[in-house]
């Protein structure tokens, strides 16, 4: 089991039929993941025209945000409990701080014993699709074990896409692999082509 109850129950709170036009993005990484994150977001030059969240499996001491800040000229934000998505903005979720999406608001646990990966890759995708169904983006990159592999299926079941690192260059391909196995990604790329990839299916943020 990946989850505990109290997990489920969370990713069950957040179901909603409501769609939106515009993608929403969510990327989930595991060990490996913070060099294809820099190489991914090196190819996004302007902002996008989509919100991104951003989950990589991390203790409470997480200081992802400002790595990511050092080389990284896009806007980055420590995603807060309740705070509504905007587009051209990348969220993070906090050191072991699991992240759901609710309606157009994210939604943030504290840290749940027993409950495995955190935070929940799998319950950050779940609730993606349930948000946003068509307009669900999900992005897996290097990692070890299947995080994410449950909740790419229901990006796919519910009519939303998944993108996936190229195994072959992944720091640890078990994450992308157990994606491309048991799913059906939209496209394997390596990590700054995931970027263009976005950009090119999104485009940027009119300012």
């Amino acid at each position: 089991m990946l989850y505990s109850s109290t997990i489920n129950e969370s990713v069950k709170e957040t179901m909603t039929d409501e769609k939106v036009k515009d993608g929403v993005i969510a990327i989930g990484a595991s060990a490996g993941g913070l060099n294809a994150l820099q190489d991914l977001l090196k190819a996004i030059k302007k902002p996008l025209n989509a919100p991104m969240v951003i989950a990589i499996h991390s203790n409470e001491r997480s200081i992802l945000k400002e790595v990511l800040e050092i080389d990284c000229d896009l806007m980055i934000k420590s995603a807060q409990d309740r705070e509504t998505i905007e587009k051209g903005v990348i969220y993070v979720a906090p050191g072991a701080t699991h992240v759901f999406f609710k309606g157009d608001e994210l939604s943030l646990s504290p840290v749940v014993r027993n409950s495995g990966f955190r935070p929940s890759i799998d319950a950050l995708f779940m609730t993606l699709a349930c948000a946003y169904r068509e307009s669900a983006i999900g992005v897996i990159l290097s990692g070890t074990m299947q995080d994410g592999m449950r909740g790419a299926q229901i990006i796919y079941d519910l009519g939303g896409q998944t993108i996936v690192q190229d195994p072959s260059e992944a720091m640890f391909p078990t994450m992308p692999k157990s994606i491309i196995v048991n799913d059906h990604p939209e496209a394997v790329l390596d990590a700054e082509k995931l970027g263009k990839w976005l950009h090119d299916n999104i485009g940027y943020l009119d300012t």
